[in-house]
């Protein structure tokens, strides 16, 4: 029988989520239900090796914008010599050289699906894709903090602060690099809150939805 006719009419899975949602463990369970690779923290090793730097270097960037230091340091080294200096711009790495690098790498592997991608604005690389399905996880403040107390053994204090950054940096991260809100309802095929649907059965409703039945 023809592959062509074999393959689903899915054969890519975007994944958003907040933190402490259960974004990367969902996904990799989504993998294994559908049989498909996964390309979730593998994104900052990709990058490293195409910009010959430490996985560390390129993780510390990860769905982060840049900071106001970076965003001065990128700036003194477009000014002329002349210019007044009062930082080492040979250290910062530019995040907008990251970023890019990022859409490079989940471009090319979405070049031989299936895959799931977690994260980095998969669902606006990939909004007019055929074939693609867009997921969002969200979940109430009191459930992830509890996920993330039980991952990392943080105190509800640092839960929190984890929670506000995040959620910040990646809102950021979306609008900088694909001028959208991440929480904008519309980009998504599936908006599913983790607090009232397990894992599991948000699992089950997307492997529906990608099998089509």
């Amino acid at each position: 029988m023809n592959a062509s006719v074999d393959r689903p009419s899915v054969d890519l899975v975007t994944v958003s989520r907040e933190v402490g949602a259960g974004g990367s463990e969902l996904a990799e369970a989504l993998g294994r239900e559908l049989g498909w690779p996964v390309l979730d923290r593998d994104i900052a090793h990709r990058v490293a090796g195409r910009l010959a730097l430490e996985d560390a270097t390129v993780e510390r960037l990860d769905e982060h914008p840049p900071t106001w230091l970076a965003r001065i340091a990128n700036a003194l080294l477009l000014a002329p010599p002349e210019a007044p200096i009062g930082i080492e711009t040979t250290r910062i790495l530019d995040p907008d050289a990251v970023a890019r690098s990022v859409d490079r790498v989940i471009a090319d592997a979405a070049k031989q699906p299936p895959l799931v991608i977690v994260g980095h604005g998969g669902q606006l690389l990939f909004a007019d894709r055929p074939g693609s399905v867009h997921v969002r996880l969200v979940a109430p403040a009191a459930s992830r903090i509890t996920r993330l107390r039980a991952r990392y053994g943080w105190d509800e204090a640092r839960a929190v602060a984890e929670i506000e950054r995040t959620d910040r940096d990646r809102l950021a991260y979306v609008q900088r690099y694909h001028h959208r809100d991440v929480r904008d309802p519309q980009l998504y095929d599936l908006v599913i809150n983790t607090g009232r649907t397990s894992i599991a059965a948000a699992v089950a409703l997307i492997a529906a939805r990608v099998r089509g039945s």
